[in-house]
């Protein structure tokens, strides 16, 4: 089972994905805003990160959907919302697609395109490169995607942290995930509520045009909110705004 911490008693109730530069603690800073009487909060990391950092597997997004199936069962969850973030959200969007009896609403955090980046086979050995090298190549890396716009000490922090949560061979194992394959059913309808955040100083393949543009032709209850302030990690660079739009899109009437 994935390793897991449970936050609030609320009778809504959310599984909370990472993303491929860390385990869950990158919520850290949202956490003093979340509203933990009305809803029930699971952060759980997926194979090879933080509570689940031992944990082999496939790595593929069929693989975490029935984990996170598993791990509802466990809690006695029926019914409960997904809340991805960057690789995780096509996860929680095949959830969506697959297990519409069990999710009630899923949200994307800065999602990639639903069909993969189409990276080509140096780009992808490349990224895996990065995934198992040091600190210093990952730091690279996070410095030609951010610019100038965050710190250096951002940047270093982030790299500490992803160091810290994962197995590099698992962070490797994830990239044909996002950078090629992307969902298995990339155009199948989505019938329940689907929220997508962006952050439009992120990529421009994850910004609110293309995401809705992506997204609204097989999500037919699509809300997109960009975030005209934040990159690729709003809980951490907006916390209390994130957290206001996600509550009020997981509470909204049935």
């Amino acid at each position: 089972m994935l390793g897991h911490e449970r936050l609030g008693t609320g009778p809504r109730r959310a599984i909370v994905l990472n993303d491929w530069m860390g385990d869950t603690s990158s919520w850290d800073p949202a956490r003093p805003y979340l509203d933990t009487t009305a809803i029930s909060w699971a952060f759980a990391d997926l194979r090879g990160y933080g509570r689940s950092r031992e944990q082999r597997g496939d790595h593929t997004v069929t693989e975490c959907a029935a984990d996170v199936l598993a791990l509802a069962d466990a809690l006695g969850w029926d019914r409960f919302a997904v809340v991805g973030h960057s690789m995780s959200s096509l996860v929680a969007l095949h959830l969506a697609q697959h297990a519409p009896e069990r999710i009630e609403r899923a949200v994307a955090l800065t999602p990639p395109p639903p069909r993969g980046f189409g990276v080509d086979d140096a780009t992808l050995a490349a990224m895996q490169a990065v995934a198992t090298g040091d600190d210093a190549r990952r730091r690279k890396m996070m410095q030609m995607m951010w610019g100038a716009r965050l710190t250096d000490a951002w940047i270093a922090f982030k790299a500490a942290r992803w160091r810290e949560t994962s197995m590099p061979a698992a962070v490797a194992a994830f990239v044909p995930m996002f950078a090629r394959d992307g969902m298995p059913d990339p155009t199948r309808a989505i019938s329940v509520p689907v929220l997508a955040v962006t952050g439009e100083h992120d990529g421009e393949p994850m910004r609110a045009r293309a995401v809705e543009q992506a997204l609204a032709p097989f999500c037919p209850q699509l809300e997109v909110r960009a975030l005209t302030d934040s990159g690729h990690y709003p809980m951490q660079e907006v916390p209390p705004l994130l957290v206001a739009i996600v509550e009020r899109f997981l509470t909204a009437a049935r």
